[in-house]
């Protein structure tokens, strides 16, 4: 529990100011301003995951990067990159996450994430995304064998849409950096 709080916390003040011209490209090169510990596996078994989806609702795509090697059985670490008409994008935080329990909306800019900290019990927790950062909005902690939290949870993650999550494979990624991509997680 105390880390998704830390989570929160560095997302929250997290600096949205530094540009980059290709998020996946300086990610697989080493770019993390999280400090996170990214690509802790070989490079043979390390799987790269991606959301491309305007995530703030300003009609640009956003990027969320992720690879393997952080995930376990609640989900993982994402880079947040905020889309920029014409010039790349900013590096919006860090969120931990698994889109199989995630949904962007309905508020415009708005992305709600259960995070499982046990077997049924978890915290349900809406970010704002907009152009000067990541802010905690909510968090609710959830016991999902309770009929009332249960309920809380699916009209929550309902209410928004699924992210689209494509995978590749890093030494594919390396070989052919456009053309890997696959639809899932790819695990």
């Amino acid at each position: 529990m105390l880390a998704g709080v830390l989570l929160a916390f560095a997302a929250a003040g997290a600096p949205a100011a530094e540009r980059v011209a290709d998020p996946t490209r300086a990610f697989v090169d080493g770019y993390d301003p999280s400090q996170n510990d990214f690509f802790a596996n070989t490079p043979e078994r390390t799987v790269l995951l991606r959301i491309r989806d305007d995530l703030d609702g300003d009609g640009v795509a956003d990027l969320a990067l992720s690879e393997s090697s952080t995930w376990g059985n609640a989900g993982g670490q994402w880079l947040l990159f905020r889309g920029e008409l014409g010039s790349g994008y900013a590096y919006w935080g860090t969120l931990f996450f698994s889109p199989g329990s995630a949904a962007i909306g309905p508020r415009p800019g708005e992305l709600t994430a259960y995070v499982r900290v046990g077997a049924t019990r978890g915290s349900l927790r809406v970010h704002r995304l907009a152009a000067g950062g990541i802010t905690l909005a909510g968090d609710r902690s959830l016991d999902l064998e309770n009929p009332a939290d249960r309920a809380a949870y699916d009209t929550a993650l309902r209410a928004g849409r699924r992210a689209a999550v494509e995978h590749c494979r890093l030494l594919a990624y390396r070989r052919d950096p456009g053309g890997c991509w696959q639809p899932g997680l790819g695990r």
